[in-house]
């Protein structure tokens, strides 16, 4: 059999040339025709993600070392850009530092955090909690700590968030990377040098693969500028110099109100919810299924998950 000389492309006799088409997707480059996509906050990152930031009706999955490292810094502009609908934490390894959110312009009265004994033992059970939040018409990102699935769950997740056209972010531990993934984008995210800096590897992307890392801001940007400040007058102190003045916000950011650590957040544990208002579960109420479809467990699964029982 003839070999075609390397970087030619062959065409079978008699079938139409569709390379040229938007719709078809060569390995070489980045994929065009990728739909909905929500800029990452990061310049960086938007650069060398097909359509230029975080997919939607996708499954974005996270690896690291340690869950609660860097998800947040990652994930966090890009969350606090979508300004309306819930943000669904399912099984989080630490319950959010609301204060720290609300300095970066996250209102905490979005996030509806699922926990309890059974999501924490059941890994069948933390699936369905993603898949009923998915189902949400008034969810904007679902955010989901799975450390323990199988690869046909996780294409369960892939096709609900796709027939739903939902944001999923899944985090898994590093060992995962050995095994096969459903997931449009997939990321390794590890501590850079330094504590002011996080690694970021594109394992799986639709373009070719990215072998050089990037390094992304362990911290805001206005954090750090506080903290750089803040070390230059302790150095000034040391040398003897005085106290240099206060540092103060920028005018245009003007500093929060002191918020308590756990207000504005929904929480289901041990069996019940304490719901800070009624605007995030109202919300919640309709769900969004596609023509055709009816979901399983109910239109209100995640509602009876969800809502505080009547007393």
């Amino acid at each position: 059999m003839p070999v075609a000389p390397s970087g030619t492309r062959l065409r079978l006799q008699g079938l139409p040339d569709i390379t040229g088409q938007a719709a078809v997707w060569r390995a070489d480059e980045l994929a065009r025709n990728v739909g909905a996509t929500r800029p990452t906050g990061h310049a960086a990152l938007d650069a060398v993600l097909p359509g230029g930031g975080w997919p939607v009706g996708a499954l974005v999955e996270v690896l690291q070392p340690q869950a609660g490292q860097g998800e947040w810094r990652l994930l966090l502009p890009a969350l606090e850009a979508s300004s309306a609908g819930a943000l669904v934490l399912v099984n989080p390894p630490h319950r959010p530092f609301v204060p720290a959110l609300a300095a970066q312009g996250l209102d905490a009265s979005r996030l509806l955090m699922l926990q309890g004994p059974t999501l924490a033992r059941d890994a069948a059970a933390r699936v369905w909690a993603c898949e009923q939040a998915l189902r949400c018409a008034g969810v904007s990102a679902v955010l989901a700590w799975l450390p323990q699935v199988r690869p046909e769950q996780l294409r369960r997740l892939q096709m609900a968030a796709q027939n739903f056209q939902q944001a999923l972010f899944v985090m898994r531990p590093l060992a995962a990377q050995q095994e096969a993934s459903p997931a449009v984008l997939r990321l390794l995210l590890e501590p850079g040098e330094g504590a002011d800096a996080l690694t970021l590897r594109l394992l799986k992307r639709r373009g070719p693969p990215l072998t050089t890392p990037l390094v992304l801001p362990a911290r805001p940007e206005r954090l750090q500028a506080l903290l750089a400040a803040s070390r230059q007058q302790s150095a000034r102190r040391r040398q003897g110099r005085g106290a240099a003045p206060a540092v103060a916000p920028p005018a245009t950011q003007p500093p929060a109100r002191p918020v308590p650590v756990s207000a504005g957040i929904a929480v289901r544990e041990e069996g019940a919810v304490r719901a800070p208002g009624s605007a995030v579960l109202a919300a919640l109420a309709s769900t969004r299924v596609p023509a055709g479809a009816a979901p399983s467990g109910g239109p209100g699964a995640l509602d009876r998950l969800v809502a505080p029982a009547a007393r």
